[in-house]
């Protein structure tokens, strides 16, 4: 009998993956429904469905588009929620704390404006931890927005809006194609602060042991493919993203195989 599973991701700090089970006809592969959204950060996935790896473990995987946001990861697991992580590819996003042209200091930025998109997300969490790192208090020296999603903050901050903004590499590179100043890119800091991480249930990996052991083997094998072709890695990211900047495509994968890690380990800092 086929067993048939759900999978849905979640962006930002974690990638929760929740698997349910039911039953279906009889065929080969079991199905497993892996949702995501349109973020780099999700390549590791894309690439093992392009590439037919989870096909190779024996997985039909699905993927499907989620807007769920990692905060209600983090509330479940607090509320006593059943998960636990399994993998994380990184340990960052690729972040850099980009800044108007007219700014020439990290001082120059106090009593002046950023953004995020919303307070307690991800992106405040970066933001603060890049002001940090060049000496700023977000709280105390800046004023900080909410603008609701990563191109309204690229808009505050071309516009002039905002004096700065923690930009992932999606929205940093136009900025920094015009050499618009970099106060600093996290990547290249000691923060850890795992993203798109793997979870499940317990029960799930208790009850499924060989289902989560070839969706990781296929996961940990998508990463060295990113690694080892890079054009591959671009064309899936074309495919489900639909980006259709060169430069964007060529830098965001670019930045990414610098970044993943083998093993895909969960740290223990940043958690």
């Amino acid at each position: 009998m086929l067993n048939h599973y759900h999978l849905t991701t979640l962006p930002a700090i974690f990638l929760m993956a929740f698997l349910s089970q039911q039953s279906v006809s009889a065929q080969q592969l079991r199905h497993v429904y892996y949702g995501t959204s349109a973020s780099v950060s999700h390549l590791p996935v894309w690439v093992a469905k392009d590439a037919g790896l989870f096909a190779k473990g024996g997985l039909n995987g699905q993927l499907q588009f989620s807007g769920a946001g990692a905060e209600s990861v983090i509330a479940a697991r607090i509320e006593g929620g059943d998960v636990v992580l399994l993998a994380c590819p990184t340990n960052l996003e690729p972040i850099s704390l980009i800044t108007r042209p007219e700014i020439k200091s990290p001082s120059e930025l106090k009593g002046k404006s950023s953004a995020v998109t919303r307070l307690g997300s991800s992106t405040h969490f970066y933001l603060r931890a890049a002001l940090r790192y060049v000496g700023l208090d977000a709280e105390k020296d800046m004023t900080i927005l909410q603008l609701g999603a990563g191109p309204e903050v690229a808009a505050a901050l071309e516009s002039g809006k905002i004096a700065a903004a923690a930009l992932n590499i999606r929205y940093a590179i136009p900025f920094l194609q015009r050499n618009w100043p970099m106060l600093i890119d996290l990547t290249k800091t000691d923060l850890v602060y795992p993203s798109s991480c793997v979870t499940t249930s317990r029960a799930f990996v208790k009850s499924e042991p060989k289902t989560v052991d070839d969706f990781l083997r296929a996961y940990v094998e998508a990463i060295q493919l990113i690694k080892k072709d890079q054009g591959f890695a671009e064309r899936s990211l074309v495919k489900w993203t639909r980006e259709k900047d060169v430069a964007v495509v060529t830098q965001s994968i670019e930045s990414h195989r610098r970044i993943l890690k083998l093993p895909a380990y969960v740290p223990d800092k940043g958690i």
